[in-house]
């Protein structure tokens, strides 16, 4: 599953980033490549992405497309006239785009909000300083300009002569992409799967800065990458549900408002869940959702799951009839209900929880979970979604008032 969800987060952006490398490589896509515009390209989409991102309140968005922009022009402006920034460029970037990914920076109200502004001027300053060292003493009042030979020594191979050259700045690089495909497969999310794509599209530019027009597409296909991974966060803010990872009420109220023809709602509830919250404490209770969120997924077949609120998580079963989903509904029941849950750690029940819980062998506590459910399809009395789902509701208060733990059907 993990792999699953990293694979997904990585769809949208690293498509960005593939169709980006076609227009790089491809002699099919020559004019693109060479087209009058294509140089401003990549500063037109970075700066998009940041203006949006900073709409959002996304800072550390627009730190990283700020970084993007930046390198981008000493690649295509810079390097041409002084190669030997190339190791100390590809030593700062990837870790640049990491530390400023990492989280949403305090906002440039405090003081603690300049340190990664400030940051990122001293490094521009270290590059200037390289490549102008007259105009570094101009500017900085007569101080020295930062040694030549420190980027000199991020190129040099770390292996005897004769083996492959790997240098600091390989190393660096392979390291940071490392760190960025764990920090993915630890928590998947667009923001994380798009610093990995980015670092792979920077790659190429890098790679292919000999090849005329190659760096504009490739740091455009990084900015395209991190404008996908906030139009995907920001839709999972307004549609999926943060606690489980299910379709949220606003996405079920849109997909109940595309219903047509034949259908079944179905109402599901965590039986006794107030008493979990009382008993074991409300970080148990999110454990609790999260469990029966995903046994729900597994088990609900062609059924489409939502969080509705609270306990509560409701099944769109679309072009189907209520005999055709009892049946799952009872599997979708039977997989809660087999699933214990172990607690663990310092969250022990502050009081019994009668006939519900049960000690393992290592003292922890296992408890059984269940649910109630209540399904309804279009009738005669109820013809819209939002009649059918309040008589599921029904169907689940029957079912709770029947002693729960099972599936009732509305008349």
């Amino acid at each position: 599953m993990p792999l699953r969800r990293a694979l997904m987060a990585l769809s949208a952006p690293g498509g960005m980033a593939a169709l980006a490398w076609w227009v790089a490589r491809s002699e099919t896509a020559s004019p693109l490549r060479h087209a009058s515009w294509a140089p401003e390209l990549p500063y037109l989409v970075l700066g998009l992405v940041a203006l949006v991102a900073f709409c959002f309140h996304r800072l550390n968005l627009v730190y990283v497309t700020g970084v993007l922009a930046g390198s981008c022009a000493v690649v295509e402006f810079v390097l041409p006239e002084a190669p030997r920034l190339l190791p100390l460029l590809v030593t700062l970037l990837p870790w640049n785009l990491l530390l400023f990914m990492t989280d949403n920076p305090p906002s440039l109200r405090t003081a603690s909000g300049w340190l990664r502004p400030g940051l990122m001027a001293l490094q521009a300053a270290v590059l200037v300083g390289l490549a102008r060292p007259a105009l570094w003493i101009e500017y900085s009042g007569g101080f020295e300009a930062p040694p030549a030979d420190l980027a000199l020594a991020l190129g040099r191979s770390c292996l005897p002569a004769g083996w492959p050259v790997v240098s600091p700045a390989h190393l660096s690089w392979g390291l940071a992409g490392v760190v960025a495909l764990l920090r993915l497969s630890a928590r998947p999310d667009p923001f994380r799967a798009a610093t990995l794509v980015s670092l792979l599209a920077v790659t190429g530019g890098f790679l292919d800065r000999d090849l005329p027009g190659a760096t504009s597409w490739y740091f455009c296909g990084a900015g395209l990458a991190l404008g996908t991974a906030l139009v995907q966060h920001s839709y999972n803010l307004a549609y999926r549900d943060e606690l489980t990872g299910l379709p949220g009420r606003r996405a079920l109220t849109e997909a109940m408002g595309r219903l047509r023809g034949r259908y079944v709602l179905a109402m599901l509830d965590v039986d006794h869940f107030k008493n979990f919250n009382d008993t074991y404490g409300h970080d148990v209770g999110d454990q609790v959702l999260r469990l029966v969120a995903s046994r729900v997924r597994r088990a609900s077949g062609s059924g489409q799951p939502f969080r509705y609120g609270g306990e509560e998580f409701t099944l769109l079963f679309p072009g189907k009839n209520l005999e055709d989903v009892v049946e799952t509904l009872e599997e979708v029941r039977l997989a809660v209900e087999e699933t214990p849950m172990t607690l663990r750690g310092p969250d022990r029940p502050r009081q019994k929880l009668a006939s519900r819980g049960k000690r393992s062998r290592e003292g922890r506590q296992k408890v059984t979970l269940t649910i109630s459910i209540g399904a309804a399809s279009p009738n005669a009395a109820a013809r819209t979604p939002d009649q059918v789902l309040k008589n599921a509701d029904q169907a689940l208060y029957r079912a709770k008032q029947q002693g729960r733990n099972r599936v009732c059907v509305a008349d």
